[in-house]
């Protein structure tokens, strides 16, 4: 017996992208379903529940530089606290004293010890009188426009401890997407002691007190019946000018037009169109270990205590840690740290890298022993961080026309391989959905139903074997 679903918009993944997409969708009285790997929703941006600790996967702030973007984080109705950043850099300096940074590290200069600062500063000064052309890569960036000081203090060990590929291959794109360089007159007066707030549309933002998983579960309240959880999609092929996306527990969904929001690494692997090879040498991206360490009632985390976030830059296994307690006032004291999956790390078991981070918070002081902890988990996820290559913008415009042409289109931070924060989804998104209607592409509303045609009746879900062992959890 064939089980199958009829539909116009085929969506791709349950996270932010895909939610908002068909949130749109739905008020445009479109027909759509939503294709969800995971028993959950949320993607990257969900809260996880372990004992009485939720944590989500790294930072998840709610702010933007466009307007309207934060005015509808704003208006949702989701009881979010306004929280006023407070992020630091863990830098060790001489016979292991510890400096607490302001971030980002161009502001926190002046709290480095005077030899730091003043091989910071004149590199910085000679880096701005010797430019050379316009960087390519990351690691020309470094080299000549950071400063000597700058890249040795922070921009070489800390970008070599998360990418998972030599700096040569990231491309100086990176430097516009997320260094975002401070202007020099505000480097100049922080490095000779005034207190400068960097990146200042970060500097005050949201988060809604019950989890990242609240903003993603608002999002798809009005549309449950338009979302199949357990719906690992094995193979998409085309049948008579249509897609079918097959399951793997033996579904099958039919629709004119498919929206992807998974990994296109995935989504390659999985069509066969003319044209598209299932491999490029381009995409490159981290995998990455989430280590939830939750404390014992009356304990709390040290030097970085009232953080939101922090980065660390030298030999410790994770690059940064994220406080839950003080994102929500809800939630117990739970740091989250974050460990770049690299080729020392692969024969090491879960337990092992749980471990190996709870012995670096105690030998760092940030926590006073392991009886202070009150429990642990872990979870691996791939595909966290899209790595921007000196050659992917063109791949990636040669592969979306392709697609394009057989009514298969990209969206998202992992959908279209682009390095976004939650904002640039809801902004991306927007925007797409408004060349769609101007494109014609949505036609006529249907006003007769609301949810997907039901061909025949569906069986049982099994629990797919999509990714296998990209979830790993410890109790």
């Amino acid at each position: 017996m064939i089980y199958s679903i009829n539909t116009r918009f085929l969506i791709l993944g349950a996270g932010l992208a895909g939610l908002e997409l068909g949130r749109r969708l739905k008020a445009l009285r479109q027909d759509f379903v939503i294709l969800e790997k995971e028993s959950v929703i949320g993607g990257l941006a969900r809260t996880n529940k372990t004992g009485e600790y939720y944590w989500d996967f790294g930072v998840h702030a709610l702010y933007s530089r466009d307007e309207a973007t934060f005015d509808y984080f704003r208006s949702l109705p989701l009881n979010c606290q306004t929280i006023n950043r407070n992020v630091k850099i863990f830098h060790t300096a001489n016979k292991g004293k510890i400096h607490l940074l302001d971030y980002p590290f161009e502001m926190g200069v002046r709290e480095l010890p005077l030899n730091h600062k003043i091989e910071c500063i004149v590199g910085y000064l000679l880096a701005r009188l010797k430019r050379k052309a316009r960087p390519v890569t990351l690691e020309d960036w470094i080299a000549n426009f950071s400063g000597f000081g700058i890249a040795k203090h922070f921009m070489v060990p800390y970008n070599n401890k998360i990418w998972s590929c030599d700096l040569s291959e990231v491309s100086a794109e990176l430097v516009s997407l997320k260094i975002e360089p401070a202007p020099f007159i505000q480097f100049f007066l922080s490095a000779f002691g005034k207190k400068v707030t960097g990146r200042a549309y970060q500097a005050r933002f949201i988060y809604p007190e019950h989890g990242i998983q609240s903003l993603c579960d608002y999002t798809a309240k009005d549309m449950t019946e338009h979302i199949y959880l357990n719906a690992c999609v094995e193979k998409l092929n085309k049948e008579n000018g249509n897609w079918v996306i097959h399951t793997a527990d033996g579904r099958k969904f039919h629709g004119s037009i498919v929206i992807s929001t998974i990994p296109l690494v995935e989504l390659l692997i999985k069509i066969d169109l003319a044209g598209v090879e299932k491999h490029y040498d381009v995409f490159k991206w981290n995998n990455t270990y989430f280590v939830m360490i939750g404390l014992k009632n009356g304990y709390q985390f040290r030097y970085i205590k009232d953080c939101q976030w922090a980065f660390f830059k030298e030999d410790e296994s994770f690059y940064r840690v994220s406080l839950m307690h003080n994102f929500s006032t809800k939630f117990p004291p739970t740091l989250v740290a974050e460990v770049t999956q690299k080729p020392a790390l692969l024969k090491k078991t879960p337990d092992e890298i749980k471990n190996l981070v709870l012995a670096d918070l105690v030998h760092l002081g940030i926590i006073e022993s392991e009886d202070s902890v009150g429990a642990t988990d872990i979870m691996y996820i791939p595909y966290t961080y899209p790595i921007p290559t000196p050659k992917l913008e063109s791949t990636k415009q040669e592969i979306r026309q392709r697609l394009i042409e057989h009514n298969l289109y990209l969206l998202g931070r992992n959908g279209n391989w682009d390095y976004l924060n939650m904002d640039g989804v809801i902004k991306k998104v927007g925007h797409f959905v408004e060349n769609l209607e101007k494109e014609g592409v949505l036609g006529a509303s249907d006003r007769s139903h609301n949810s997907p045609t039901q061909v025949r009746a569906l069986p049982p879900t099994r629990k797919n074997n999509c990714d296998k062992g990209s979830h790993i959890t410890i109790s």
